[in-house]
């Protein structure tokens, strides 16, 4: 259980997305009822052009849904045990998590796809 200052923390932090390691992952996933990660790699393209969106999505989501979701980065280089067991084959690759659970996963989307994707998830 969380005390109330690392609540606050994550809150207050979830305006931008967080890069986060394999040790931190599964409590990262457990902090939120929504967690929507992006696996990426600083040598890709697609995954730079991406990133802007996911961070409007996750400033717009973390106001429509306070300390709710949550947004996470891995870097596949840094992080390739993860990326392993989620099977990410390309990047960028984003999957949601709902309750702890993995429950969709694709390539990058537009603003507009993902927010109506995360509301989905939310209901």
């Amino acid at each position: 259980m969380f005390s109330g200052s690392e609540e606050n923390d994550l809150s207050t932090s979830a305006k931008v997305p967080r890069d986060v390691t394999t040790s931190e992952f599964d409590k990262e996933i457990a902090a939120a009822k929504v967690v929507i990660v992006d696996f990426w790699a600083t040598w890709c393209g697609p995954c730079r052009r991406f990133a802007p969106v996911f961070e409007e999505v996750c400033a717009e989501a973390s106001d429509k849904y306070p300390g709710a979701v949550s947004f996470l980065k891995v870097d596949v280089d840094k992080e390739g045990a993860l990326a392993e067991k989620f099977n990410v084959m390309t990047i960028p690759t984003v999957i949601g998590f709902r309750d702890g659970a993995m429950v969709e996963r694709f390539g990058g989307r537009s603003k507009d796809e993902l927010m109506r994707w995360i509301d989905r998830l939310m209901a």
